[in-house]
């Protein structure tokens, strides 16, 4: 009985394709269906047969759009003017002061100095401050630069910007230099001590 199934056997195999045979020492791998990933709704205009539209990368504009341009940051205001004429300034606030009786508050300093920016935010943030300047004086900022602007005009009023600034400069009605104040005395913490700044400003007022 087993020889003659033997035979039977050996034709069989011969007869199965070649495409189902297994390699030499390999186990055959039973074929599986190709499967389609299931597409979430809304997730965008399809094209094709159903299939869903390549994602594009969020770094890349769509087909036919244009490129935003990145954002920019926006530069902090000037304090300072630095196109200012600062002599024919220096004239008009004196007249000023003169008429009303008060002083020329002149202010030196820089967009680029931080103390120059957080002294005048006490001059026009701080009520107290605020009102004190307007009530006895003409303020006046003076653009210094990098220490190469209005040096002539600073030097005559006896204040040397290239030991530091702000520096205040108050005149009187006939453009006289009355004070020249180191503004470091009127610092406090990261700022500057509104109390100081008044007393600074009630000592310097026009009699």
């Amino acid at each position: 009985m087993t020889k003659s199934l033997l035979p039977l056997a050996v034709v069989a195999l011969f007869a199965l394709p070649a495409s189902a045979l297994p390699g030499p020492g390999a186990t055959s791998v039973p074929q599986q269906k190709p499967t389609v990933a299931p597409v979430p709704a809304g997730s965008g205009v399809r094209h094709g047969m159903g299939a869903p539209a390549p994602a594009m990368p969020p770094s890349q504009p769509g087909p036919g759009v244009a490129a935003a341009p990145a954002p920019t940051k926006s530069s902090t205001p000037p304090v300072y003017d630095e196109d200012a004429d600062a002599k024919t300034d220096v004239v008009v606030a004196v007249a000023k002061a003169k008429k009303e009786k008060k002083r020329v508050l002149v202010t030196l300093g820089a967009n680029w100095c931080g103390w120059c920016r957080a002294l005048d935010g006490t001059f026009t943030k701080d009520e107290k401050v605020a009102a004190a300047i307007a009530k006895s004086y003409v303020p006046l900022k003076v653009d210094v630069g990098r220490m190469n602007r209005n040096l002539d005009l600073t030097a005559s009023w006896g204040a040397d910007v290239k030991k530091g600034v702000p520096l205040l400069v108050v005149l009187d009605g006939k453009g006289k230099v009355v004070k020249v104040q180191d503004t470091a005395a009127l610092e406090a913490g990261k700022g500057h001590d509104p109390e100081k700044v008044l007393a600074f400003l009630a000592a310097n007022v026009g009699r």
